[in-house]
């Protein structure tokens, strides 16, 4: 329960084993390469040494194609997937083999065209059934839709609004050009389609004419053929789109069965990506290249054994204390401390000369979840919900998650009988519905109700009790780095401040917290240069005694929730109960609790996370570590079982 030891590498070897040596690193899985920066700074370095080409490009290019590959299969031949079903085991051996690599980037290029294909034809399809609604309104027309009249007499179609009345137009026609005659060819109710006649020595009187009811001319002067020609064979091309489009959708879906193919080429790539990803961080020369990195010290044997097959040279070192910064955070827990790492993580991992907070929040943050939530039925959803989950083997922050919910499910169970709660007073009510009554058998250790004043005494006080831990962790790691006297003056000083208080608080003598407000004023202002700045810094410090007591106040949210939570339990059963029938009671009852615990399961969290995070984090807590990332095989689809496994 501890933050992993890190030594630092610098690693030569042989550059024709360069791909051997990245393979086998990975494999190993317990080495994070650094930038090559700090080697390429030394200008004797520079001068004969560069940083190392990849192939990194090609396989991204690779692993897109892939995914492209894969996206389409998702769309024409859908396939479920759960978030704990498990994954197909690979061989390494097998997993490592490049030769399927080509076949699946053809099987890839494949689907990509026949979905490329289907595209256009898609807006092909699009396109010609447009032009079937442009000639559907024209299919009665016999005349040739390109057609311009004859030598003498000219032809013309289009539209004019829809309310417009034929034969009041065939009149104001007669009257206008004589030698021209309109014909209606549908009508609906967006426009009349009309085609006419005129001679063509009156064309400009009757274009003045069409101007003046309004006639827009059609766009479909550019296909040749009467339009009835044209919607017959529009729609034989889209029965000839559909037959191919159905064809390659067939296609498709036999490629489909290939999935397993594209999946492993897919985590395949992703591990190329990483090496080469990794082999862009080493510095060559024409004969050897050199890496620098991270890697636990508890690896060192198994580094060793690996490193004995290659030749090269290596050398561990401890970090200096100016390079902690730059160190990879990595936390070793057990089984019961290892589930606040997804709380940790949400803050910041610990700073490298930090210290891990997991086994230090998590009996306040179980204990504090179960006081919140406090109900016995709650707590036993939540424990029967991780049980069947933990079943399926959840992995990474997901097996943490349940691993948290059981542990809170317990304690609210546990706080839940403290408190003789079950669903509220649900026994209570369904009894009454029933013409019984229900005691409990035994004599709870609080009232939510009745006894909120000494609920609220407890959380203040388990408050007090974080805030004391949490300096203590403070002092401890002050006095372990070497620097007891700002210990005893940072946290010493403020605990002789609060024992004076309480000692004055309870009758005694105040000279004790006039000790400690004394040491306060004398210590705090010790980093400024002149007498009348540390006096002055000093005494502001008293200022912060404001914060302590706001912080403890904070934990009368464990109250507050405790007493929400069981108050609207009841109110559910109570509405519940009023129905006067267990037929009611019941779709009442699910309803009103599944709200009521979906609400809490939450809200309990998150001021949960707060307390920790704000209020006893701030004691002791130094944030800004980087995770620990190494070379290794990570997979989205297959499981690789290495032989030791």
């Amino acid at each position: 329960m501890s933050i992993v030891k890190m030594k630092k590498i610098v690693l030569t070897a042989v550059r024709s084993q360069k791909d051997e040596l990245l393979r086998e690193l990975m494999l190993l899985g317990c080495l994070e390469l650094a930038e090559p920066e700090a080697l390429l700074s030394d200008p004797r370095v520079a001068m004969i040494a560069r940083p190392e080409s990849s192939e990194l490009e090609k396989y991204r290019d690779y692993s897109a194609r892939i995914t492209q590959a894969l996206n389409i299969i998702r769309q024409y031949a859908p396939y479920k997937t759960s978030l704990f079903s498990s994954r197909p085991e690979v061989p390494v051996a097998e997993f490592l083999r490049e030769d399927a690599l080509s076949d699946c980037l053809g099987l890839a290029d494949r689907l990509i065209e026949y979905d490329s294909r289907l595209k256009r034809l898609a807006v092909l399809e699009t396109r010609e059934n447009s032009v079937i609604e442009s000639l559907l309104p024209w299919e009665n027309m016999d005349i040739p839709l390109n057609s311009a009249g004859t030598r003498t007499t000219g032809f013309v179609f289009g539209a004019i609004p829809p309310s417009t009345d034929m034969a009041e137009l065939d009149r104001a026609l007669e009257e206008a050009v004589p030698e021209a005659q309109i014909f209606e060819i549908s009508r609906d109710n967006e426009q009349l389609c009309i085609s006419a006649v005129y001679l063509r020595e009156k064309e400009s009187a009757f274009y003045e004419f069409l101007r003046t009811v309004n006639f827009s001319a059609s766009s479909l002067r550019t296909l040749s053929g009467v339009p009835r020609d044209n919607i017959a064979r529009v729609k034989r091309h889209l029965e000839e789109i559909s037959a191919e489009s159905e064809s390659i959708r067939e296609k498709i879906i036999n490629e489909c069965q290939r999935r397993f193919d594209l999946q492993r080429a897919s985590d395949y790539l992703e591990t190329k990506i990483a090496r080469a990803a990794a082999g862009e961080k080493l510095v060559a020369t024409s004969s050897t290249v050199t890496l620098v990195g991270w890697i636990p010290a508890s690896s060192e044997n198994k580094l060793s054994e690996v490193m004995d097959r290659f030749t090269c040279a290596w050398e561990l070192s401890e970090p200096a204390p100016e390079e902690y910064e730059n160190v990879p955070v990595q936390l070793k827990n057990n089984a019961l401390t290892s589930p606040l790492s997804m709380v940790t993580e949400m803050y910041s991992l610990p700073a490298y000369d930090g210290v891990d907070p997991n086994p230090l929040i998590a009996p306040f943050f179980v204990l504090f979840y179960g006081i919140m939530m406090s109900d016995v039925g709650y707590g036993l959803i939540m424990v029967l919900a991780a049980l069947i989950v933990k079943r399926k083997k959840p992995r990474g922050s997901a097996k943490n998650f349940f691993n948290l919910l059981l542990m809170c499910g317990i304690s609210t169970m546990v706080l839940g009988f403290a408190t003789g709660s079950f669903f509220g007073d649900a026994l209570q009510q369904i009894a009454g519905l029933l013409g019984g009554e229900f005691v409990l058998p035994y004599t709870p250790l609080l009232n939510p109700i009745a006894d909120t004043q000494l609920i609220l005494i407890g959380a203040l006080a388990l408050g007090g009790i974080q805030i004391i831990v949490g300096m203590a962790i403070s002092f401890i790691k002050q006095t372990i780095d070497g620097h007891f006297p700002d210990a005893v003056f940072d946290v010493g000083s403020w605990w002789l401040l609060f024992a004076g208080i309480a000692v004055g608080a309870l009758g005694g003598s105040w000279w004790v917290a006039a000790a400690g407000a004394a040491a306060l004023v004398l210590t705090q202002g010790r980093s400024k240069p002149t007498i009348i700045g540390k006096f002055i810094s000093g005494l502001a410090s008293l200022y912060n005694i404001t914060g302590y007591f706001g912080d403890i106040l904070s934990y009368s949210r464990l109250m507050a929730l405790m007493l929400a939570g069981g108050v609207i339990a009841q109110v559910f059963n109570t509405i519940a109960a009023l129905t006067g029938s267990i037929v009611f009671f019941i779709p009442i009852f699910l309803v009103g609790h599944a709200m009521n615990l979906g609400l809490n399961l939450l809200g309990c969290y998150v001021h949960d996370l707060r307390l920790q995070c704000l209020e006893y984090f701030g004691k002791f807590y130094k944030d800004g570590g980087r995770p620990f990332n190494p070379l290794s095989i990570n997979t989205k689809y297959v499981d690789v079982v290495c032989k030791d496994q």
